[in-house]
């Protein structure tokens, strides 16, 4: 997990790297699936998602980031906490913490395959 200003500090010095999705445990894949379920995702968007969450933490529950406010699966900040469905107290929820991400997802990028898009040009999203 990188803030953004390490993020484009990476970029710049030619660092471009992505996470192969592979890395998220199946745990937090199974609370995804669940999520989108609840969600009302399309299953299309389930490889989109995943990547975006290997991105931002590997699929580390409530994985925290030292530089910045950012929590959980899709490293939500501090001010979008609320989207989870607990707030704050979501964290440590595997399930809770992917109803979180994908909300952000729906109301700043509209579809996953956008907010892969975006993370794919800027290393952040």
């Amino acid at each position: 997990m990188a803030t953004h200003a390490t993020r484009k500090k990476r970029v710049a010095h030619g660092d471009t790297s992505e996470r192969d999705p592979s890395v998220v445990p199946e745990s937090s894949k199974t609370a995804l699936r669940e999520a989108m379920r609840l969600e009302k995702v399309p299953t299309t968007q389930f490889q989109d998602l995943l990547w975006i969450m290997a991105q931002e933490s590997s699929g580390k529950v409530d994985a925290r980031n030292s530089h910045s406010t950012a929590r959980g699966l899709f490293q939500l900040l501090r001010n979008n906490y609320e989207l989870n469905p607990n707030g704050a107290d979501s964290f440590g929820n595997d399930l809770e913490e992917c109803q979180g991400g994908i909300r952000y997802i729906r109301q700043r990028y509209h579809s996953a395959a956008k907010a892969r898009k975006f993370w794919q040009r800027h290393h952040w999203y």
